[in-house]
């Protein structure tokens, strides 16, 4: 939980320093044109609602990011199912926040779009009266682009994190990575299994040092951990 709250902390600050950059460059690529002016008051309070709509947008990305990690996790534990395994393991919640923040971020653009005009009430023309002097007057279809061009990568990004997963049945040990290629290790092949302190969470190393940590696969039954120390000949070191 710690290192989720973490992870959100560091894309909100990130969101807030990047805002300024991305705007100096929209107003390059875009001039304002001859736009009336607003009085410094006028700025001052639109800053303030700016404020208000990137705080709303971090409340939508968090919400987002969890519902999408949570999904993505349930999601490929139904694509990875096999009656042919004795034991399959996906990438749990913690696995998917990653891309699941990512793709938050991006998507929670579109609530907050459809929401602006209820948050900003009567100050909703002059809001975009301010974007205009900010961002330049074609910044709602550079916008467009740039949140088109990160949906894209998103979805790349969990293509690949789809893919991961593990197989164990009494033979071997089957690793499937993000790029889909699969290494298949025969139970002696592995060199030791450490018990992590908590439930299901072991870091199982192989003879060419590949570690596999299952604190971040799901789920860990203690019938397939007997079932890999018997095997393999090793005994759980805690």
């Amino acid at each position: 939980m710690i290192d989720i709250l973490k992870s959100l902390l560091l894309s909100f600050v990130a969101v807030a320093v990047l805002l300024p950059v991305l705007r100096f460059a929209l107003r390059r690529l875009s001039p304002a044109g001859h736009q009336a002016p607003l009085s410094p008051d006028e700025v001052r309070y639109m800053q303030k609602k700016e404020w208000q709509l990137t705080i709303a947008y971090f409340v939508f990305a968090s919400v987002l990011s969890v519902f999408f990690s949570g999904a993505l996790a349930m999601l490929s534990s139904i694509l990875h199912i096999s009656s042919e395994q004795m034991f399959v393991m996906t990438p749990n919640f913690k696995a998917f926040f990653a891309p699941g923040l990512l793709l938050g971020l991006t998507v929670a653009l579109l609530p907050l779009r459809l929401s602006q005009s209820t948050l900003l009430n009567q100050d909703h023309d002059l809001y975009k009266q301010y974007l205009r002097q900010q961002e330049g007057l074609r910044s709602i279809r550079l916008y467009g682009i740039l949140f088109g061009a990160m949906l894209v990568f998103s979805l790349v990004v969990l293509w690949f994190a789809m893919r991961w997963h593990v197989n164990v049945n009494e033979n071997q040990v089957q690793v499937t990575n993000l790029l889909n290629q699969e290494r298949n290790y025969p139970h002696s092949a592995i060199e030791s299994i450490h018990y992590l302190g908590a439930e299901g969470e072991y870091l199982i190393t192989f003879e060419d040092q590949t570690i596999l940590n299952t604190s971040y696969l799901k789920p860990i039954s203690l019938d397939m951990i007997a079932l890999i120390s018997d095997r393999s000949g090793k005994r759980v070191i805690r």
